[in-house]
């Protein structure tokens, strides 16, 4: 008998959640402008690299560049729901990191000059949904709207679901020459709870200046591939934040970051003789206290970070900016892995960079 009631509740509530879709409009995001990214024609209208991209680069940086981390949907609309439904192609989460920071979304309101965080309910599956209630929030108004994409995962299909005949449009995203970030996992968004908690979205919120995220989770490596490509957008600031990816069994140790932190520099400046550049250091690892082998090799790579800085300093580049270890002021309690910032981390990062991108750009 008890199986029975609940086979009915479970038919009912599928022919309810049917039937409350039934009464929504659907619209596929793939068909929208998407911000955080380069305006080009792509295979996957998500990725982050055009695909003139997929033969210059190694394999793995360009299944990586699939992960939308840092894109988002910008749409206005007067819905008292919103529902977000897609399919990704990786796991949904990893050891160290939850499912709503690998997979899922975040959607965040204009509000008195402002984004305020939405709260979503929300559902893993082969089909991942995310729901939204505003009814007590819009009230009928129109509202501009920002949907984060996933930090670590690919997305294949994605749609927004609102009201039937409500109002709804895909806001243009905004054209202002972005801050160009290079860097490794940190900067990809490991080890974020959400795809609104990262440091380049903290950044980018705080700032008010467009960020485009090209950090690939352990392939940070100042490829000249990948500065090239960086050299030929129009930026606002050059960031450089990838000596987290550099190791000595990798054959990339300190001396080789320096030499690739200058040719990266020299590249950059070739087609863009006035836009400043940051160089930022190795944000440590809290045990390295503990185990000085760890706090050795973090140190030697901040050396040869300042090493490459005061070189292009004398060869006459101008504009070329340093963000040391002490600027970012990560300690023990900012770590999940002991490796990866968590969200209180995140934070500090993007303080770190606002205080200084804040002076460059103004």
């Amino acid at each position: 008998m008890k199986s029975f009631l609940s086979l009915v509740l479970l038919l009912c509530f599928g022919i309810s959640i049917g039937q409350n879709e039934v009464e929504l409009d659907w619209y596929n995001t793939a068909e929208m402008e998407l911000g955080g990214k380069v305006k080009a024609s792509t295979s996957n209208p998500y990725q982050r690299f055009p695909d003139s991209m997929q033969n210059l680069v190694r394999k793995r940086v360009w299944e990586l560049s699939k992960n939308p981390s840092g894109v988002y949907v910008d749409f206005e609309t007067d819905a008292s729901r919103v529902i977000v439904k897609y399919v990704v192609n990786g796991p949904l989460q990893f050891p160290h990191m939850p499912a709503t920071g690998v997979s899922g979304v975040d959607l965040y309101l204009s509000q008195d000059n402002t984004w305020k965080w939405l709260k979503g309910r929300y559902q893993f599956q082969d089909t991942i949904s995310y729901h939204y209630r505003l009814k007590d929030t819009v009230n009928g108004i129109k509202h501009n709207l920002r949907l984060y994409l996933p930090l670590y995962n690919t997305v294949s299909y994605m749609e927004i679901g609102v009201d039937k005949d409500s109002f709804f449009r895909n806001v243009p995203v905004n054209n202002q020459a972005p801050i160009v970030i290079y860097g490794t996992s940190i900067t990809q968004g490991a080890c974020s709870g959400r795809p609104g908690t990262t440091w380049t979205t903290f950044l980018s919120q705080k700032i008010d200046i467009p960020v485009f995220n090209y950090g690939f989770s352990g392939n940070g490596k100042l490829e000249k591939e990948v500065i090239n490509y960086l050299s030929q957008l129009e930026a606002e600031v050059f960031v450089l934040d990838c000596l987290a990816n550099f190791n000595p069994g990798q054959s990339l140790d300190a001396e080789e970051a320096k030499k690739r932190l200058i040719k990266s520099v020299e590249a950059l400046r070739k087609l863009n003789p006035e836009t400043p550049i940051v160089l930022t250091d190795h944000a440590g690892y809290p045990y390295g206290e503990v185990y000085n082998p760890e706090k050795k090799k973090y140190q030697l790579l901040n050396k040869a970070n300042r090493e490459a800085f005061e070189f292009l300093e004398r060869k006459g580049y101008r504009d070329i900016y340093l963000l040391e270890n002490e600027d970012l002021g990560l300690d023990q309690d900012d770590f999940i892995d002991g490796v990866h910032p968590n969200d209180a981390g995140m934070k500090k990062y993007a303080e770190a960079y606002g205080r200084l991108l804040l002076k460059i750009v103004n």
